[in-house]
C-alpha cells in the first residue's frame, strides 16, 4: 500500500514534465467545448454594439467588392455620423490610394481616341477629380471625429524584394501614418515581451492622418489554427531592422475603440505585461472651454446624467413585481434633435412633436439640453441637424438583480460611483477640470499582451439569436434604416459574407467572421466580461490526486473505472463552473494527472496481486493469435456476421469493350500495368477525393458505395462528383498513354505502345441511392464489408444498360432528387446538367424507374452547349412520348449534332442517346408501342441486363 501511494504521488507529478505546448493543446479540447456550450446558451444581446456588414445583399446590389469605389464607405460614415454614432470602427483595410489617377488616365486615353483634335491633357485634373473617390473618403473621415480606421503589421517575408518592404519598416513610415493613439515605451513594464513588428502596412497615410483614431487588426491564432486570444499591443519599428530608431507601442482597433469611448488620453494608460492594461475610470464629466459641463462618452449629455440623478431612488429600488423585463422599464430621457432650416430658423424635434426654441410647451429637460448646445446651435449650418439628447432607459435584470442601461458605459459600478458623488463638486468643476467615475478599467493580458476573448453566440445561427445585430452596408448607405436608431451606438464596419473570406476558426465555431471578433472584444471590455487563465488550480489538483490514488489502491477493476469516470466528470463540472464565472482553471491537466496517479498506485497493486494471472495470460497467448485475443479483449466478443440497413449510394463502373482490347494488347504484363494505372487513378477519386468506400474489384469493374461505414454529408453529390471526375481522369489517362508520358509504372519501357482501342477507352458508370444492407458478410471464417439489396442491383443494371443508350453516367431519379434521403433533400439537378433518358423497366422488376444521364456541372465552361443539348432533347422526348414519330426523329436529329460522344467527335464511343431514340422511333413508327387510341405510358422494358 505504501509503495502504491508513493508510486501514485510520483506519477501524478509527471504531468509537470509534459511540454507546456502539448498540454495546452489538450486543454484546448475542453476550452473549445466549454466555449461552444456557452455560446449555445448565450443570452447576451448588446444593444449598443452593431455590425455594419458588407453582406451578400450589399454585394448583390453593388457588385463585387473589388469594384466598389471608396465614396461608398464615405456615404456609410456620413449616414452613421448624421445618426449620432458614438464610434465608427473600420475592420476594413485601405492599403493604398491613387486619388483617381489610374481611371483618369484611362478616361483621357479614351477621349483622345474619340476626339483626337482636342488637347485633353489640360483637362486631366478635372477628369481625375471626377474619379477621386479616395479624397471623398479622406474628407468625410476628417470631418467626423468618431471614426477609427485600421491597418495591419506585416512581415518583411510577405514581400519578395527588400525595395518593396523597406519603406514600410521605418520611422518615416510611422510619421507618415501618424497613428493615434500610441503609447510610449516608458508606459510598459517588461517591454521585451511586447512583440515587435516589421512593417506598418495596409493603410495609406492620407487616410490615417485624416482619422482621429487608428488601430491595427492583426490576429494570431493558436498553434492549432483557432483564434482564442487577441494580442492588444505591438511595437514598431522593429529594433532588429532599425536598432537606432525609437519605437512606440501600437494598440489594436478594439482597444482604440474603447479608449475613444472613454476619452482616455494615451499618456494616462498603464501597461503591466502579464497583468493588465489600465485605462483608468471609464466615465467622466468635465467642464469645457466655454464653461459647459460635458461627459466623455459621445452622445451622452450632462443633462441626461442629471436626469439619472433625479431617478436615483427608483434606480436603486428593486421592482415590487416579478414580471418580465419589458414590464420593468424606466425611460429616463428621450431623443431630442434640432434642425436649422434654410431661413436660419431652428426647430426642436422631440417625441411630443416639433417646437420652436422658445415654445412654452418645451419641458425643463428640453430647455436645459438646448442651453447645453447653445454655441453649437448658433454655429449649426442651414439645412443641418444636431442631436441634443439620446434615448436613455434602464431595464431590470432579474439574474443580476440590477437596473441595467441601454448604454454599456453606464454599468453598475459607474452608476454606483455617480450616485455616491457630490453633485455640488461636479458643478464646482473649473474649466478644463474633470471628474471620473466607475472602477478602474483594467483589461487582463498575459505576458505577451494577449487578451483571452469571451465569445458570445455563434454566427451561423438564426439572425435573431446572434449576440450582435447585423445591419446591411447597403441599407445604411441608401438610408433605408432610420438614422435616429444609430444614436449613441458603437458600430464595427466589416464583412461576414463568405465571399469576403474574412473568417477565423474560433473555439465555438469553425468559420467565425473577424468583424464580430472585434465587436466581442469591445463588449468584453465595456462589460468587464473577462476570461482569465488560472491553471492548474492547486486545490483541484490535490483533490484529484488523492481520489485517484485511493481508487487505484482499493477499487476493483470495473468499480475503479466507474469511480474514475465520476472523478473526471467532477473535474469537468468544476472546470466549467469556473469557466462560466470567467476563469479557465484547466481540465485536461487534472484528467492526465488523475490517470497517472491512478496508474501509479494501481500498477503497483496489480504487480503484487496479479503475477499468476499475468503468467497464465502469457501462456494463453502461446496458443492463440495475438490479434484474436486483443480483439476479444477489446470488444469482449467475437466478430459476428450481419449488417444493417442504411440509406447509401451504390456505385458501379465498367470499361466498355474491355475484353476486346485486352485481347488486342496480348501481353499480360502490359495489360496489368494498364489496368493498375486505371484502377489506381479511379480508386483515388472515389476514396480520397469523395470519401467513398471501395467494395471490390471485379476484373476491370469497380464496385463502391457512399455513406458507410462513416456517414458523410451530401453522399449523393459525392457519388455524382466521383462519376464526373472519373470521366475527366479517363481523358487524362488516354492522353498519357498516347504520349507514353507520366506513366505510373517506372519499369515500363519507353517504347511501349497500346492498340488504338486503348486510346479510345470509355467507362460506364451506374449510380443508385436507397435503403441498402451494409456490413460484415460472409462465412464464419472469412468476412467482407460489403453491400447488397435491390438498390444495389439497380445500380448494377444502370451501369450495364448504359451501353444500350450510349451513356457513360446513368443514374436513377432518386440519386438526383433524394426523395427518400433522410439527411439531404437537395435536388442535384440544379447543380448538374442532366437529361431524362427513359422510363425504364429493368429485367426482373415490375415497376419502371426514371433514369437520367449526367452530362456535367452547370459551372463548367461548356455548360452552354450541354444546356442547349438538354433543351433540344426535352423537345424531342416530348414529341416521342406524344408518339409523333416523324417530328421526334427530326428533333433527335437536331440534338444528335450536339451529342458530346458522337462518334465523329469521340472515336470508340457507342451510338449516342439521340441515335438510339431515332432508331427506336423508326421501329415504333412501323410497330407502335400501343394500339391506336390507347394511352401509352412511355415505359420501355429492357430485354437484357
Amino acid at each position: 500500500m505504501v509503495a502504491g501511494l508513493f508510486a501514485g504521488i510520483l506519477l501524478a507529478h509527471l504531468v509537470a514534465l509534459i511540454p507546456h505546448s502539448m498540454l495546452l493543446r489538450t486543454e484546448y479540447i475542453f476550452y473549445d467545448a466549454f466555449s461552444k456550450h456557452a455560446s449555445e446558451i448565450n443570452e447576451d444581446h448588446p444593444e449598443d454594439i452593431l455590425i455594419v456588414d458588407i453582406d451578400e445583399n450589399s454585394l448583390s446590389k453593388y457588385g463585387p467588392y473589388n469594384e466598389w469605389t471608396r465614396d461608398m464607405h464615405a456615404q456609410v460614415v456620413q449616414k452613421l455620423e448624421e445618426g449620432g454614432a458614438a464610434s465608427i470602427s473600420f475592420d476594413i483595410l485601405f492599403k493604398n490610394a491613387d486619388f483617381g489617377n489610374r481611371n483618369a488616365i484611362r478616361a483621357q486615353q479614351m477621349l483622345y481616341a474619340l476626339y483626337p483634335e482636342k488637347e485633353w491633357r489640360y483637362d486631366f485634373d478635372k477628369i481625375r477629380q471626377a474619379y477621386d473617390y479616395d479624397s471623398v473618403l479622406v474628407r468625410t473621415i476628417a470631418d467626423n471625429p468618431n471614426v477609427i480606421v485600421c491597418g495591419t503589421f506585416s512581415s518583411r517575408t510577405d514581400y519578395k524584394h527588400q525595395s518593396q518592404w523597406m519603406p514600410l519598416s521605418t520611422n518615416i513610415r510611422a510619421r507618415d501614418v501618424a497613428a493615434k493613439p500610441t503609447f510610449h515605451l516608458e508606459q510598459v513594464t517588461n517591454l521585451e515581451n511586447v512583440e515587435s513588428k516589421d512593417l506598418l502596412d495596409n493603410v495609406f497615410p492620407e487616410l490615417s492622418h485624416a482619422a482621429k483614431n487608428f488601430g491595427v487588426v492583426n490576429a494570431t491564432p493558436d498553434e492549432d489554427g483557432v483564434l482564442r486570444k487577441m494580442r492588444l499591443l505591438y511595437r514598431f519599428p522593429n529594433a532588429e531592422i532599425w536598432p537606432r530608431d525609437s519605437s512606440q507601442i501600437y494598440p489594436t482597433i478594439s482597444l482604440v475603440t474603447v479608449m475613444h469611448l472613454f476619452k482616455t488620453h494615451p499618456d494616462s494608460v498603464q501597461i503591466k505585461m502579464g497583468e493588465y492594461i489600465d485605462l483608468g475610470k471609464p466615465f467622466g464629466i468635465y467642464r469645457d472651454s466655454l464653461g459647459t459641463l460635458r461627459t466623455t462618452y459621445p452622445q451622452i449629455t450632462y443633462p441626461m446624467i442629471r436626469q439619472v440623478f433625479k431617478n436615483k431612488a427608483s434606480l436603486l429600488t428593486r421592482p415590487n413585481h416579478k414580471d418580465s423585463i419589458p414590464d420593468s422599464l424606466q425611460e429616463i430621457t428621450p431623443q431630442i434633435q434640432a434642425y436649422k432650416d434654410t431661413n436660419g430658423n431652428i426647430s426642436i424635434m422631440t417625441n411630443e412633436g416639433d417646437f420652436d426654441m422658445d415654445d412654452e410647451e418645451l419641458t425643463d429637460f428640453d430647455k436645459e439640453s438646448i442651453q447645453t448646445f447653445a454655441r453649437e446651435l448658433k454655429d449649426l449650418p442651414k439645412g443641418k441637424t444636431l442631436w441634443l439628447s439620446a434615448t436613455l432607459d434602464f431595464h431590470y435584470n432579474v439574474k443580476k438583480k440590477r437596473w441595467l442601461s441601454n448604454y454599456s458605459i453606464l454599468s453598475a459600478d459607474v452608476l454606483d460611483s455617480l450616485f455616491a458623488a457630490d453633485t455640488n463638486a461636479i458643478h464646482a468643476l473649473k474649466t478644463g477640470e474633470e471628474m471620473r467615475f466607475g472602477k478602474r478599467k483594467r483589461i487582463p493580458i498575459d505576458e505577451h499582451g494577449d487578451f483571452l476573448i469571451t465569445f458570445k453566440s455563434a454566427y451561423n445561427i438564426p439572425p435573431n439569436q446572434r449576440a450582435f445585430q447585423h445591419i446591411s452596408y447597403y441599407d445604411v448607405a441608401e438610408g433605408r434604416i432610420p438614422k435616429e436608431s444609430f444614436q449613441g451606438k458603437i458600430f464595427i464596419l466589416g464583412s461576414a459574407a463568405p465571399a469576403m473570406f474574412d473568417f477565423y476558426a474560433a473555439p465555438h465555431e469553425d468559420h467565425f467572421p473577424a468583424v464580430i471578433t472585434q465587436a466581442t472584444i469591445v463588449d468584453n471590455i465595456l462589460n468587464d466580461d473577462y476570461m482569465r487563465e488560472a491553471f492548474p488550480n492547486p486545490i483541484l489538483f490535490l483533490i484529484t490526486a488523492i481520489v485517484a490514488i485511493t481508487i487505484g489502491l482499493f477499487a476493483s477493476q470495473y468499480v475503479a473505472l466507474l469511480f474514475l469516470i465520476v472523478l473526471f466528470l467532477f473535474d469537468i463540472f468544476t472546470a466549467y463552473n469556473f469557466f462560466s464565472h470567467g476563469f479557465y482553471i484547466g481540465c485536461t491537466t487534472y484528467i492526465i494527472e488523475g490517470v497517472l496517479a491512478f496508474l501509479g498506485s494501481f500498477l503497483v497493486r496489480f504487480y503484487f496481486e496479479s503475477r499468476d494471472k499475468n503468467f497464465l495470460d502469457k501462456s494463453f497467448k502461446q496458443y492463440i493469435s495475438d490479434d484474436l485475443i486483443d480483439e476479444m479483449l477489446t470488444n469482449e466478443k467475437e466478430p459476428e456476421l450481419g449488417g444493417e440497413k442504411k440509406y447509401l449510394s451504390a456505385f458501379f463502373t465498367d470499361i466498355q469493350s474491355f475484353s476486346t482490347f485486352s485481347e488486342q494488347i496480348g501481353d499480360p504484363k502490359k495489360l496489368v500495368d494498364l489496368l493498375n494505372d486505371y484502377l489506381t487513378a479511379m480508386t483515388d477519386i472515389i476514396k480520397d477525393q469523395n470519401q467513398g468506400t471501395l467494395d471490390k474489384y471485379e476484373g476491370d469493374a469497380i464496385i463502391a458505395f457512399f455513406g458507410a461505414p462513416t456517414p458523410i454529408e451530401r453522399q449523393r453529390r459525392h457519388a455524382l462528383m466521383s462519376a464526373i471526375s472519373m470521366q475527366r481522369m479517363q481523358e487524362h489517362l488516354r492522353e498519357n498513354w498516347k504520349r507514353h508520358k507520366n506513366h505510373k509504372n517506372r519499369d515500363l519501357p519507353k517504347d511501349v505502345s497500346f492498340p488504338e482501342s486503348v486510346y479510345h477507352m470509355h467507362t460506364r458508370v451506374g449510380i443508385n441511392s436507397g435503403e441498402i444492407l451494409v456490413g460484415n458478410m460472409g462465412s464464419e471464417t472469412r468476412k467482407n464489408y460489403t453491400i447488397m439489396g435491390d438498390a444495389v442491383n439497380l445500380a448494377s443494371r444502370l451501369e450495364s444498360i448504359g451501353k444500350q443508350y450510349g451513356t457513360y453516367i446513368l443514374v436513377s431519379e432518386e440519386t438526383l432528387t433524394g426523395t427518400n434521403d433522410p439527411q439531404d433533400k437537395t435536388d442535384y439537378r440544379n447543380e448538374f446538367i442532366t437529361r431524362p433518358i427513359d422510363r425504364l423497366k429493368v429485367v426482373g422488376k415490375s415497376e419502371a424507374v426514371q433514369i437520367y444521364e449526367v452530362l456535367g456541372l452547370k459551372s463548367e465552361p461548356n455548360a452552354g452547349q450541354l444546356n442547349l443539348l438538354v433543351s433540344l432533347w426535352a423537345k424531342a422526348q416530348q414529341l416521342y412520348y406524344a408518339q409523333k414519330w416523324d417530328e421526334a426523329i427530326d428533333s433527335f436529329e437536331e440534338s444528335k449534332l450536339l451529342e458530346p460522344h458522337l462518334q465523329i467527335k469521340d472515336p470508340g464511343a457507342r451510338p449516342t442517346p439521340s441515335e438510339v431514340f431515332i432508331k427506336r422511333c423508326k421501329e415504333y413508327k412501323q410497330n407502335p408501342p400501343v394500339a391506336a387510341g390507347e394511352i401509352w405510358d412511355g415505359i420501355y422494358s429492357a430485354t437484357s441486363k
